[in-house]
């Protein structure tokens, strides 16, 4: 007869087995939804300030980004090489034609001083030239001089025509030698100067993107300086092309600092741009569209006293629109 404790002892583990299974399961659930809940991202929180109030009954409203009076002015640098010296800093106001930077031009000084041997060689043959035609004119004028041509071989007049021909052409080339000495002495200067980076208007200097002793690129896209006025600014703002056929009245405008709704500021319309663009500034809204383009509508304003504005920051724009 078979014992009893065997079945007895496989029924119970397998009850607390199946209860033991469903408590661990429980475990990796609860588990996973919390990693799930950690990786999603944080819901922002309410904005500190309110959106500023509506200045006007019909308005459209935009976004803009304050510039420089007159756009920002990139300064690149002509040509890839060695900063030598960087006698501006950020803040500076500066005048057209102040230096702004200057860059090695030791090996193009070094080739200058070739050149301008290379002048006062042209310089020497010039003269050489010059004394060879003296002589070669003297010999031909007194064989020519004489009256009765029986008494000259009419070869030797012509050798000595010949002569001077020759030199007169000798001359030539080196004069012609002089001036592309010259010429190779100005196109070097030309260059030398180029080297040394000048302001192209007046202005304060933006932001500074290099230092002495540093490599200082060509490309546009990562310009060594950024200068423009600050003394007046301006706000490019970007309208939406739904709202650009229905914009019709430009004078009333204000705008508002991110973040700041007590301090308005009256804007002057200054120019419409008059080629629609791919919308580029984003604002991270969520029902914010990115393949829209936009009207660029340019507003001129004094910085305010009260209010701390940088080149750069993003306004909110209210355009009245009767």
């Amino acid at each position: 007869m078979k014992s009893p404790i065997i079945p007895l002892i496989f029924s119970l583990l397998l009850r607390y087995g199946s209860i033991a299974l469903a408590i661990f399961g429980i475990y990796l659930i609860y588990n996973i939804s919390a990693r799930i809940k950690a990786d999603e991202p944080t819901i922002p929180s309410a904005p500190p300030q309110p959106p500023p109030a509506r200045p006007f009954a019909e308005l459209i409203a935009a976004n803009g980004i304050i510039e420089a009076y007159g756009e920002n002015v990139t300064i690149a640098a002509p040509q890839p090489g060695l900063v030598v010296d960087v006698p501006v800093k950020v803040g500076m106001n500066v005048k057209k034609d102040d230096i702004l930077f200057q860059l090695d031009a030791r090996e193009m000084q070094a080739e200058l001083v070739s050149t301008q041997a290379g002048v006062a060689e042209a310089k020497a043959n010039l003269a050489v030239a010059g004394a060879q035609i003296h002589r070669a004119k003297s010999l031909f004028d007194r064989l020519n001089s004489v009256e009765d041509k029986r008494a000259i071989i009419e070869q030797d007049l012509q050798q000595r025509r010949d002569d001077l021909t020759v030199a007169e052409a000798q001359q030539a080339a080196a004069e012609a030698s002089l001036k592309s000495a010259e010429a190779k002495v100005e196109r070097i200067n030309q260059l030398i100067n180029r080297m040394t980076v000048r302001a192209p208007r007046d202005g304060t200097i933006l932001q500074c993107q290099i230092r002495a002793g540093e490599w200082a690129s060509s490309d546009a896209k990562n310009p060594a300086m950024m200068l423009g006025r600050t003394d007046i600014l301006q706000a490019r703002v970007d309208i939406d092309e739904q709202n650009a056929s229905q914009l019709k009245n430009t004078k009333n405008a204000i705008a508002h600092i991110k973040g700041d709704r007590q301090n308005p500021i009256p804007l002057k319309y200054e120019y419409t741009e008059l080629y629609v663009i791919p919308k580029t500034s984003l604002t991270g809204a969520s029902t914010e569209r990115v393949d829209t383009r936009v009207l660029q509508v340019v507003f001129s304003f004094s910085p305010p006293k009260n209010t701390a504005v940088y080149v750069g920051q993003q306004v909110d724009v209210f355009i009245e629109n009767p």
